[in-house]
């Protein structure tokens, strides 16, 4: 069986705890940006902690962030996704 949206979405709620990201932080950023992009947020969050230049050290912050980015039409999630993919093969 292949994973559903839903299953996507359970899993980054369930980052919430060990990402130490305050449920307000999350209720805010679905409201503003919905579930599914919310949940790509957290998924970039997450695997971000690691980056080898700037580590997120605040993931409540940087969700926060990347909310009121949305707001503004300013937030590049596939900018994000990319640079990622790239990180990852080198």
């Amino acid at each position: 069986m292949k994973p559903s949206s839903q299953d996507f979405i359970n899993a980054a709620i369930d980052r919430l705890v060990p990402l130490e990201i305050n449920h307000d932080a999350y209720h805010e950023a679905v409201l503003q940006m919905g579930v599914e992009t919310t949940t790509m947020c957290l998924i970039i969050i997450d695997r971000n902690r690691a980056h080898p230049q700037t580590p997120i050290k605040n993931p409540g912050g940087v969700l926060r962030a990347m909310t009121r980015r949305y707001a503004i039409g300013d937030l590049r999630i596939n900018a994000s996704l990319i640079a990622l993919a790239k990180r990852r093969f080198q």
